[in-house]
């Protein structure tokens, strides 16, 4: 079985596509303002490049990236959740084109927030 169908699922998905949107919001002020609805204070980010904690970090981080590949775009992919836990696909690349890469994360939720994201590449 895949996903949530429940309130529960749907929250998570709309969790995971605000955390997308950080990925993809170029203004610093509101990129910041949205990862506070998303991110715990303390949240833990890592990936294959990187392990860094609070959402300062991660916001300097995600701007590195966007710096780095300017004007590619996050998209969602299939979420699966329960237990506070979620793993969803992504893909990234140039808007309407195909994906440069794909991946997939895995986040730990508390309290409605993001505390823990293990990202994978490929």
């Amino acid at each position: 079985m895949t996903g949530n169908t429940d309130d529960t699922g749907d929250r998570v998905t709309d969790l995971l596509a605000a955390y997308i949107s950080v990925w993809n919001e170029r203004n610093p002020r509101t990129r910041q303002t949205i990862g506070a609805g998303v991110f715990t204070s303390d949240a833990y980010y890592v990936d294959p490049n990187t392990s860094t904690q609070g959402r300062s970090a991660i916001d300097t981080y995600v701007a590195g990236w966007q710096e780095q590949f300017p004007g590619f775009v996050f998209v969602l992919g299939e979420v699966s959740s329960h237990h506070d836990v979620a793993h969803f696909g992504w893909s990234f690349g140039p808007p309407g084109g195909p994906p440069a890469a794909t991946g997939g994360d895995v986040v730990v939720i508390e309290q409605g927030r993001i505390s823990k994201i293990y990202g994978f590449f490929g």
